[in-house]
């Protein structure tokens, strides 16, 4: 008998997708390029002069309420942050207030921990945020700013902690916003972390996510309205990269008016030794007026076949004229009726965010957008 001997598979650690580079240096990452599918959705000449120059550290000002916070002027990252393309990695590169925020154990339960971050003009910064092993709080990130805003964030979650996040970049925020949130979850940990953008002409989030160990779970919701002009994209790496850990993505646009335009890509990758993932992502799109768009490309990779479940699902649509008639044929304005259903699309995923304090406040932010789509 022939022995035969066995084939050895060697596995190579990998990003999650491309670009593969993760680093704080420029040098390191490949040259910006408005044809490179990582800024292809972009409006023409909008990021090339931030991918040329990063803004200036500026005069931002953070408030910070029931947490710790220590603030300096710096040129290097924080931890936590894994940068993964050339114009984050200049602002990190260039001078930025470094926000460091430390929660710890003394809060109550659910104590909501507030940050509200502005600024007169262009400017740059990096949050880092530390919660406590076996905290359970809310925590709401405001962003203000009033200019061309750079704004880096990372959360690491100690183990055994429950937090709620939330990102509101607010209507009342000018210019473009942009930059790069990582989560890292510790063992037993759960972090649900919102990303809510209704403000700046252009506002580009992305996301990355980490396991440090078993058993921890993650979810991401996003809620986004762009009206007339307005242009916002998301999008979200989630890395198992850790056997036995749960994930959730559920991101929501609306579009209204001649020229706004959404786009969320979402990329969830399950390692070959992340046995026993479970992992779900989704998008779904509101168009409410012809020269609306919205674009969505959800991905998912998979190197192992024991996992608890994985799957993915997008959709993309207009207003449905039958729930129209049916509303208005109930005593109905349009407006009213059109109001009722956009609400409906988005109370459900602000609630479920988990910071009651912020919902009636988004919802209502959002019914005055739509007031002034209408007019």
């Amino acid at each position: 008998m022939t022995a035969v001997d066995e084939r050895k598979v060697v596995y190579v650690e990998k990003d999650a997708k491309p670009p593969l580079v993760i680093s704080d240096d420029p040098s390191e990452h490949v040259e910006f390029n408005k044809q490179d599918e990582f800024w292809k959705y972009l409006p023409k000449k909008i990021i090339e002069p931030l991918a040329e120059q990063a803004p200036e550290a500026g005069n931002a000002v953070l408030k910070a309420q029931n947490a710790k916070l220590t603030t300096t002027l710096s040129t290097t990252g924080i931890a936590g942050l894994r940068v993964r393309d050339i114009v984050t990695a200049k602002s990190i590169a260039s001078s930025h207030h470094n926000f460091v925020v430390t929660v710890d154990n003394d809060l109550k339960p659910d104590e909501l921990v507030e940050l509200d971050l502005s600024a007169v003009g262009d400017s740059n910064s990096a949050f880092e945020i530390n919660i406590a092993p076996h905290v359970q709080t809310q925590i709401v990130l405001r962003d203000r700013c009033q200019g061309n805003t750079a704004l880096n964030l990372s959360v690491n979650v100690g183990k055994g902690a429950n937090v709620k996040f939330v990102l509101l970049t607010e209507q009342s925020a000018t210019g473009i916003h942009y930059g790069h949130f990582s989560v890292n979850v510790g063992r037993d940990a759960a972090l649900s972390a919102g990303i809510i953008s209704l403000g700046g002409s252009v506002v580009r989030r992305s996301f990355d996510s980490r396991f440090d160990d078993v058993s921890g779970e993650m979810i991401l919701l996003g809620a986004t309205h762009t009206t007339d002009g307005q242009y916002s994209e998301h999008r979200t790496v989630v890395d198992h990269n850790i056997p036995h850990c749960r994930s959730f993505v559920d991101f929501r646009c609306a579009v209204d008016g001649e020229g706004s335009h959404s786009v969320w890509i979402g990329d969830t990758i399950i390692r070959y030794n992340a046995i026993g993932s479970d992992t779900y992502e989704t998008n779904r799109n509101l168009v409410l007026s012809k020269g609306a768009r919205a674009d969505s490309v959800p991905n998912l990779e998979i190197e192992t076949g024991e996992v608890a479940g994985a799957g993915h699902a997008s959709a993309t649509g207009r207003l449905d004229d039958e729930q129209l008639f049916y509303l208005t044929s109930r005593g109905l304005t349009s407006e009213e009726a059109l109001k009722l259903i956009v609400v409906g699309f988005f109370s459900n995923i602000v609630t479920r965010m988990g910071i009651p304090s912020i919902v009636e406040e988004v919802i209502s932010t959002i019914e005055s957008k739509l007031k002034q789509g209408q007019q």
